[in-house]
């Protein structure tokens, strides 16, 4: 897996990115689970959006899972035909891509999987062969 971002913050940012992503992941349950018990295309949309909350917790794949809610989100309200909803989807959507473009955080799995590697090189030897 290449790593889409320069580095993983940890500290204060990484807690910051941990608290967004968690943040997220609520909305996405709070907005999927009454999804559930409506027509087969709302069922999948919930199932996706409780799936991509569970893996926001985690912290992988947060890019994608962040954009891939943002897109539920916008379909959500499309397919309810309920236009008081749209403010809510809307600035979810927005929070999401913003997760998306800032990243995972260094407190995720992503960071784990894919932080930054050290390289160990050791001094090769030579031959040294003298020319006559």
């Amino acid at each position: 897996m290449e790593r889409l971002y320069s580095r993983f913050p940890g500290g204060g940012v990484g807690f910051g990115l941990l608290l967004l992503r968690l943040i997220l992941a609520v909305w996405f349950f709070e907005t999927g689970i009454p999804m559930f018990g409506t027509s087969p295309i709302t069922f999948a949309i919930a199932v996706v959006l409780v799936a991509t909350a569970l893996l926001l917790i985690a912290g992988v794949e947060t890019s994608t899972n962040a954009t891939v809610g943002a897109v539920c989100l916008i379909i959500g309200p499309l397919l309810a035909d309920k236009p008081d909803q749209w403010f809510h989807a809307f600035s979810l959507a927005a929070i999401s891509i913003s997760v998306a473009l800032l990243g995972p955080g260094g407190y995720s799995l992503d960071a784990r999987l894919s932080g930054w590697r050290t390289v160990v090189s050791t001094p090769t030897s030579r031959n040294n062969k003298e020319t006559l």
